[in-house]
């Protein structure tokens, strides 16, 4: 379930995410945070569910496209770097399918069934604890040659939480696709596209390429499967990332109808490693 905050407090945090960019270059704050050791104790039960610390990370506050290109721009304007792709090669007539929030035991068989018939590679990014409850769902994943991300393993805001849970959080999603597959991640993506210096840097450290998107058609609120449709076509571009989700029927729905009207525009599908690939 997402969560919105108002557009008042929106624009609040975004100032704050400048200003905090603002004293990084001002050297108040430390373009690359210290690694710190992950703690042991925030991933483990029963407390979790009753833990406010935790529940109010649950409060995703959810980046829109124009959001992540503000972000994207202001980073470039003060030349901070970060290991991150917003994009494919804007050039070349590729685009990637990305799949959040699974794996799901309802919908993820219908999305790798829907792929496979239409030959047609795919990313997955699965929230640890959803991987943990169906394993054999990351490994068909895998087998049928997509790729899988991190998308931590709780699905918690990072920004809302200290340097050494970020750590944790990605720490613990990764160890649990690395005990599943025999693979170890180098995708993840932030819950909500939320990042800052704190996430960008913990996630780097830890070896991953931090994912984003530019295209976003609100699947998750289930608008309609022609709402879903024409929005992701509407926004279809050369190097695009597509974001949609696993467990979302209308999703389903309208998959072989987006990649057939994709392909006759000509679209090549590929994973993000391809895309990365291609960019170096």
């Amino acid at each position: 379930m997402r969560h919105f905050f108002s557009h008042g407090r929106r624009h609040l945090r975004w100032a704050l995410v400048l200003a905090g960019a603002g004293l990084v270059l001002a050297g108040i704050i430390p373009l690359r945070a210290q690694q710190t050791s992950a703690p042991t104790t925030r991933t483990a039960e029963p407390n979790y569910a009753n833990d406010p610390y935790w529940q109010h990370a649950k409060l995703e506050v959810y980046k829109s496209v124009l959001e992540l290109l503000a972000q994207h721009q202001t980073e470039l304007q003060q030349q901070v770097q970060y290991h991150k792709l917003l994009h494919g090669d804007v050039k070349k007539k590729q685009i990637a399918l990305t799949f959040d929030d699974g794996p799901h035991p309802q919908y993820t068989p219908q999305l790798l069934e829907i792929l496979a018939r239409e030959k047609v590679p795919a990313t997955f990014f699965v929230i640890g604890e959803m991987a943990d409850r169906a394993p054999d769902l990351v490994r068909a994943e895998v087998k049928a040659g997509h790729s899988v991300g991190n998308h931590t393993y709780h699905h918690v805001n990072l920004t809302k939480i200290l340097e050494p849970d970020i750590a944790t959080e990605i720490k613990a999603c990764g160890e649990a696709v690395q005990r599943i597959t025999g693979q170890t991640p180098r995708l993840f993506r932030p819950p909500g596209g939320d990042y800052d210096t704190g996430v960008a840097t913990t996630s780097e450290g830890l070896g991953y390429t931090i994912v984003l998107w530019t295209d976003d058609p609100g699947d998750y609120l289930s608008p309609g499967d022609q709402v879903i449709l024409q929005r992701t076509l509407q926004r279809a571009g050369n190097g695009g990332i597509i974001l949609i989700h696993d467990g979302v029927q209308q999703t389903v729905n309208i998959l072989p109808q987006l990649i057939h009207t994709l392909k006759q525009r000509g679209y090549e599908f590929v994973t993000i490693d391809t895309m990365l690939q291609g960019r170096h």
